[in-house]
C-alpha cells in the first residue's frame, strides 16, 4: 500500500510485470493515493523484477502469458488463471475493494473475471492505438474506459485521459526545447524497451560510428542496452571518440531527458507518451513483432501527426537510417518544429483525468 491514509475507498490498480505498464500505474496509483483512496496493486512474478513496484508490496499472482504460445503453455496459462481467479476472489473480499483499475495485459484477466463476478467496479485504460487482447475481451464489461490516444478499434465509447507519466517527467512539458543548431553538444538518447534487443544495440551503435566526423565531434550519447551488448557499444564509441554513458537502465532518466536532443526508441505506448509531454524529436523502431503489431499502429500515429520519424527494423543498416540521422542533426529548426508538435498532440494531465473517471463511476455520476 502506497502511505494508506485512514478512508473506505478501496482501489486496487492492476499491472503487467514490463515498464511501459508499470510506471503508468504507480503514477496514476500516487496520485489516487495523495487523493485519499486506499491504493494497492496486483501483478506477476516480473513485476518484484522493478524495484520501484516491489517497495510497494504488490499482491503476486501466478499469471503466465497466451497470445504466440504453444498447446502445452496455453494450457497451463488457462490453469493458472483458473488458480488466480480464485485467489483474486479472496483478496478483493478481503480487501473490501470498490473499483479494479486495469492498465492491460495478460495479468489483469483473473482480476477483472473475479471484479465481474463480486459486481466490484471496473476501469480498463488502454495505452496503444488498438486495443490490446485483455482489455478486448473485458471492454464491454468496464463501468468506464480510458485511453492514452484515440484508439481505433473500440466497440464502445471511452475517455481519452492520457497516459499517466512519472511527475519528474510531466514536468518537463514546460521546458523549452533547444535544437542541434551551431557547435552546441548534441546529445542523443537511445531506448532499448524493457526487453532489449539487438537492433538498438549493436546496430544502432555501428550507424552513429558511421555519422561524419563534424557532427561525431559534438555528439554525446546516452545509450541503455543489455547487459551481453554493453562492452561492444562502450568499445565501438571509444574506437570512434565519441562520448558516450552506456547502462542497463537509467535511474535518472529524466535528467536525462532534460539534455535530449534526439531519441532513438521503440514505439512503446509509455516511451511515446513521455516523449510527447517532454516535447522531444524521436525516431521510433517499431518492434516487429509485437502482439496486433501495436506498435506499427502507434507509430503510424507520430508520423500522421508528424510528432517524430518512423524507422522499420530492416531499414536501421540501409543508408535511409543515416542519411535521416544527418539530416536531423544537421538541422536544429527542424528539430524544434517536431518538438512543437509533440507537446501539441500530448496530454500532460493523464493521472488528474483518470482521477476524475474513478470519482465518476463511484459517485455514479459517470
Amino acid at each position: 500500500m502506497i502511505n494508506s491514509k485512514n478512508n473506505n475507498r478501496n482501489i486496487i490498480i492492476v499491472t503487467g510485470g514490463t515498464g511501459g505498464h508499470i510506471f503508468p500505474a504507480i503514477t496514476a496509483g500516487k496520485y489516487l493515493n495523495d487523493k485519499l483512496f486506499n491504493v494497492k496493486f496486483i501483478t506477476d512474478s516480473r513485476g518484484l523484477d522493478n524495484l520501484s513496484l516491489a517497495e510497494f508490496k504488490p499482491k503476486v499472482i501466478p499469471v503466465k502469458g497466451f497470445a504466440g504460445k504453444t498447446f502445452f503453455q496455453k494450457t497451463i496459462s488457462i490453469i493458472l488463471i483458473f488458480i488466480s481467479f480464485f485467489r483474486t476472489i479472496y483478496f478483493l473480499k478481503k480487501n473490501k475493494v470498490d473499483l479494479v483499475l486495469g492498465f492491460g495485459s495478460y495479468v489483469q484477466v483473473p482480476v477483472i473475471l473475479a471484479a465481474k463476478i463480486l459486481k466490484i467496479n471496473i476501469i480498463l485504460h488502454e495505452g496503444n492505438l488498438i486495443l490490446g487482447n485483455a482489455n478486448k475481451y473485458f471492454w464491454r464489461y468496464a463501468k468506464a474506459r480510458a485511453t492514452a490516444f484515440n484508439i481505433l478499434n473500440s466497440p464502445k465509447d471511452f475517455k481519452v485521459t492520457g497516459m499517466p507519466v512519472r511527475t519528474e517527467i510531466q514536468a518537463l512539458f514546460t521546458r523549452n526545447y533547444k535544437g542541434s543548431s551551431g557547435n552546441k553538444k548534441i546529445n542523443i538518447l537511445v531506448l532499448g524497451g524493457s526487453l532489449g534487443a539487438l537492433i538498438l544495440s549493436r546496430n544502432i551503435c555501428e550507424q552513429i560510428s558511421l555519422l561524419p566526423l563534424k557532427i561525431k565531434k559534438k555528439l554525446h550519447i546516452i545509450h541503455q542496452s543489455k547487459i551481453e551488448d554493453i562492452n561492444y557499444i562502450n568499445t565501438n564509441y571509444l574506437k570512434n571518440n565519441i562520448s558516450s554513458e552506456v547502462k542497463t537502465y537509467f535511474s535518472d532518466i529524466h535528467e536525462k531527458l532534460k539534455k535530449t536532443t534526439l531519441v532513438i526508441c521503440r514505439a512503446g505506448a509509455s516511451t511515446i507518451a513521455e516523449n510527447l509531454i517532454a516535447g522531444l524529436p524521436a525516431v521510433y523502431v517499431p518492434l516487429s513483432n509485437s502482439i496486433d503489431n501495436h506498435q506499427k499502429h502507434n507509430a503510424e500515429m507520430i508520423k500522421k501527426n508528424k510528432a517524430g520519424w518512423v524507422i522499420q527494423e530492416n531499414e536501421i543498416n540501409e543508408p535511409k537510417f543515416l542519411n535521416l540521422l544527418i539530416k536531423l542533426l544537421s538541422s536544429g529548426n527542424l528539430l524544434t518544429q517536431i518538438s512543437f508538435n509533440c507537446k501539441k498532440i500530448s496530454n500532460p494531465y493523464a493521472s488528474k483525468n483518470l482521477y476524475k473517471l474513478v470519482l465518476g463511476v463511484l459517485s455514479e455520476e459517470f
